[in-house]
């Protein structure tokens, strides 16, 4: 940026030269030819001057030109790289011999600029330098004692004074063919007021701009400061306005602001942005950012927000065709791993605080968060965030390894409430309670499909005082009673919930299933356990679990006779609407043939009973006999 400035400044002194160079001539115009040359030899590229040149002496010294055209090289789609309609300058005379360069105001009206990129990758910007620039070298000229270093400082950077400029009815185009995009801005006027190193001056700006099917109305306002030594450059009090349009985003448009000062140091390329304030329709973030490009892009930011609502912002989601339940969805052929490459020029180092969140249903408290991103791996260490009335806590982190996005998280949530969380989050419903829970896993890939089938992890969770919802196991277990004993149906109960006491397992992922290798669930009337899988991919449910009835019992109807009977429990089905059979007909045919069997020993055992006691009268009676004969 120091170096633009001198550029800049070194122009002015050239042009200044060509000034004085035209009131020695009748007809500046005779030149053109030669300034056309010269800009060819300086810069590789074809100069048009069709416009007439003029000069003034009153009441400063100066000149205006007409149409001027520096034309593109061939293979490129456009004629110019560079359009003016008109441009004047001019100089205050009697200030130049006091080593002071007052400018007076520079206006452009017409600029258009076309920066173009191929297919091939080469650009238009490509060679604008003489020929053989790269290679020549210039003498270093040993300058002691020698007085023309010190009369060059007669004209002194920081005796530079511009009263202003004026640039009307810019555009600029830019245009690349190699990723497809086109992007275009219309500058209606940029005006920068009396510009003196060391001192204030009013900087302006109203834009119109294209993007695709965007268009955005700008309007900036700032008093720019440039030290006197052209260290620093300020822009305070710096405000700029937007408004975009369009028919993709919510209610046509989306209003946003940047308020701010801003200090740029010119040597360490650091810029510094205080007293921040960035609102985004109904958002606001607000803090200190500072910003520095060197090797690394270093960043460093203390940010907090008002809460976010990001319903409106969000693309609704494709309407899916309909596939057959416990089916998996195709893929979709449009996933594209995204390029973290951004992160290996990246040292982040900062801190975000949110009053809450509101996305994709989900309602979320205050949330706080450490960002960290250095040497290709970005961090979060940690986020913590109010989470239905209790806390998740979050680690993880993203790291771009040659072309390879590979992920870790670790994450904890806290008596958070499972029910109202799910249902928001994806309607389902089918059970609540206070909940901890505990994950942690890695993965390689960041496309939905890579996540869902290379999630690799380990869990385990814990409800207390919950309901399952879409069965009644206590009644399941009266209405089974009853037909095994031949009393009558208990009254229906049209509630089909479960209550628990707790609800406890531990689980691994892997290959896209969930494999809850243990499951327990206790209430006062009976015992749950079993396993099963959770298939992510297919979105459903396939568990094998056993019911049984405890002995102790405050129910009504008692159920000690059934103590260690076992129900087979299934649950499958999608996520959002599983069905639970409790097999309660199997148990009845086994506790039947159980019966029969009973029976069946004791029938025989009485029959054995009933031949034995035959046996021993025919014995006694023919004892009695004999007695009776030999007696």
């Amino acid at each position: 940026m120091k170096l633009f400035f001198k550029l800049f400044a070194g122009l002015v002194i050239v042009l200044l030269a060509a000034v004085v160079l035209l009131m020695a001539t009748i007809d500046p115009n005779d030149y053109k030819q030669q300034i056309q040359t010269q800009v060819k030899k300086s810069i590789n590229r074809d100069v048009a001057i069709n416009g007439d040149i003029s000069w003034a002496f009153y009441p400063q010294l100066g000149f205006s030109s007409g149409e001027i055209e520096l034309r593109n090289p061939d293979g490129f789609n456009r004629e110019n790289l560079l359009k003016i309609d008109q441009a004047a300058l001019g100089i205050d005379l009697l200030p130049l011999l006091k080593g002071q360069i007052q400018i007076g105001e520079l206006t452009v009206n017409g600029l258009v600029v076309n920066l173009i990129t191929n297919k091939d990758g080469s650009s238009n910007l490509d060679n604008m330098q003489a020929a053989g620039s790269a290679q020549e070298t210039t003498p270093v000229k040993d300058t002691s004692g020698d007085t023309e270093s010190e009369k060059s400082d007669f004209f002194a950077l920081e005796n530079l004074q511009l009263a202003g400029i004026n640039l009307n009815n810019a555009q600029i185009e830019i245009q690349d063919l190699k990723a497809g995009t086109s992007n275009k801005a219309n500058i209606k006027q940029i005006q920068l007021g009396k510009f003196v190193p060391g001192q204030e001056t009013d900087l302006s700006m109203q834009t119109d701009l294209v993007l695709d099917n965007l268009q955005a109305k700008l309007d900036l306002h700032s008093k720019l400061l440039l030290a006197s030594d052209f260290s620093t450059l300020e822009l305070k009090q710096f405000s700029l306005t937007t408004l975009l349009t369009g028919e993709a985003l919510p209610n046509g448009k989306i209003d946003s602001s940047i308020n701010t000062d801003i200090k740029y140091d010119l040597n360490n390329a650091k810029a510094e942005l205080t007293d921040l304030i960035i609102k985004l329709d109904q958002i606001q973030l607000a803090g200190e950012l500072s910003v520095q490009t060197q090797k690394l892009t270093t960043v460093r930011f203390s940010l907090k927000s008002n809460q976010w609502n990001l319903e409106p912002y969000l693309t609704a989601p494709e309407e899916q065709t309909t596939a057959t339940p416990g089916t998996a969805s195709s893929a979709n052929t449009s996933e594209k791993e995204p390029d973290l490459s951004i992160l290996n020029s990246l040292d982040v180092n900062g801190t975000l605080s949110i009053e809450g969140v509101k996305v994709s249903g989900l309602t979320i408290g205050k949330i706080n968060s450490k960002i960290l991103v250095n040497k290709g791996k970005a961090q979060l260490t940690p986020l913590t965030a109010e989470l239905y009335q209790g806390l998740l806590t979050l680690e993880a982190s993203i790291e771009e390894s040659k072309g390879s996005n590979r992920y870790q998280i670790s994450s904890n949530l806290n008596n958070v409430q499972i029910r109202p969380m799910l249902i928001d989050a994806a309607e389902i419903d089918f059970i609540s309670g206070t909940t901890d829970f505990n994950f942690a896993g890695k993965g390689q890939g960041l496309t939905t499909t890579k996540i869902k089938t290379g999630l690799t992890g380990k869990g385990d969770f814990k409800l207390l005082d919950g309901e399952l919802y879409g069965i009644n196991l206590p009644q399941e277990v009266r209405i089974l009673k009853a037909k095994l004993t031949a009393a009558p149906q208990p009254t229906e109960e049209n509630i089909k919930k479960t209550d628990f006491a707790s609800l406890t397992g531990n689980f691994v992922i892997g290959n896209g299933i969930v494999n809850n290798q243990k499951l327990l669930m206790l209430s006062p009337v009976m015992r749950l356990d079993g396993n099963g899988l959770a298939d992510i991919l297919k979105e459903t449910l396939d568990y094998r679990l056993s019911v049984t009835p405890l002995s102790k019992s405050t129910e009504k109807i008692e159920q000690g006779d059934l103590s260690g009977l076992t129900i087979p429990l299934l649950i499958k089905g999608p996520f959002s609407d599983p069905k639970f059979t409790l097999d309660t007909e199997g148990v009845i045919k086994e506790r039947l043939n159980a019966e029969k069997k009973r029976l069946k020993e004791k029938l025989k055992k009485e029959s054995q009973q009933k031949i034995e006691e035959q046996k021993n009268k025919l014995e006694d009676k023919l004892k009695d006999k004999l007695n009776n004969l030999f007696g």
